[in-house]
């Protein structure tokens, strides 16, 4: 038997598959997961094997009572292929010299679809997220009112002006200190799941370039600064001093923390 979905409507009725998928998750579940998988793969819908966006949500939902993390590192990057697809707006992709792309409006939207995307899928295996059973019910419907909530937030912040300046050399303020805290957005037992990995992708993204420059060479593992002279430090890669890289590092974890504080 499928597991049922848990969410309710407003009548107190559980959420219910389609029956087709239903039935088609019953004959999947008996395949052997390599199988699986090769279908889960397959992006043409004319091809006599193509599943629906709703029978790969189920499986990835599923994998994290498998204990595989390469099953479950490709069923995730199955999905997530469909999951850009649907993020695209219709009409913004176009061609230059032949190959494809998309506008730079039609980018962000999809970054922001992504993105809130796996936050859901992140929480739904650290536990179990309700608001993505209506994806399992009809995933284009879903994604669609994601992708609408994406376009209003990115043609907002496009009309928005500039943001303000930082005075780097300014003592921090109380408030970011806080919000920055002990957070570690590269805390090893989080950046082993691809879904997480991918959110703080994005989430770095969003940053200012001077605060994204920082967050980066920490990911390389360079120091802030360093009393040997010959020691490459992100303060002499950036050329600013120390109290400079220091603000601009609370910053961008503050804001990381905010970006990611659901998946804590």
């Amino acid at each position: 038997m499928v597991e049922p979905l848990r969410k309710r409507n407003a009548g107190g009725e559980l959420y219910r598959r389609r029956d087709e998928v239903e039935a088609l998750i019953k004959r999947l579940e008996e395949l052997p997961r390599d199988q699986l998988i090769e279908r889960m793969r397959i992006a043409s819908p004319a091809h006599p094997d193509f599943l629906p966006a709703e029978c790969l949500l189920h499986f990835v939902r599923k994998s994290k009572r498998d204990n595989s993390t390469r099953q479950f590192e490709l069923m995730y990057k199955a999905l997530m292929a469909r999951v850009e697809r649907g993020a695209t707006v219709p009409g913004a992709v176009h061609f230059v010299e032949g190959k494809r792309a998309i506008t730079a409006r039609a980018a962000k939207i999809v970054e922001a679809v992504v993105f809130a995307f796996e936050v859901k899928l992140t929480q739904d295996r650290n536990g179990y997220l309700d608001g993505l059973d209506y994806f399992e019910i009809n995933f284009a419907s879903a994604l669609k009112l994601l992708r609408s909530t994406a376009q209003t937030k990115v043609d907002l912040e496009a009309g928005r002006e500039q943001p303000l300046s930082y005075d780097d050399e300014e003592a921090i303020s109380p408030e970011v200190e806080a919000a920055a805290g002990a957070f570690d957005p590269f805390n090893s037992e989080k950046i082993d799941d691809p879904a997480y990995r991918s959110a703080l992708a994005a989430a770095i993204k969003e940053l200012p370039a001077e605060e994204r420059d920082v967050v980066v060479l920490m990911l390389k593992d360079y120091q802030i600064d360093s009393k040997e002279p010959n020691v490459t430090t992100i303060r002499s890669l950036l050329d600013c001093s120390e109290k400079t890289v220091r603000n601009r590092r609370d910053r961008a974890l503050a804001k990381l923390r905010r970006a990611l504080e659901d998946l804590e």
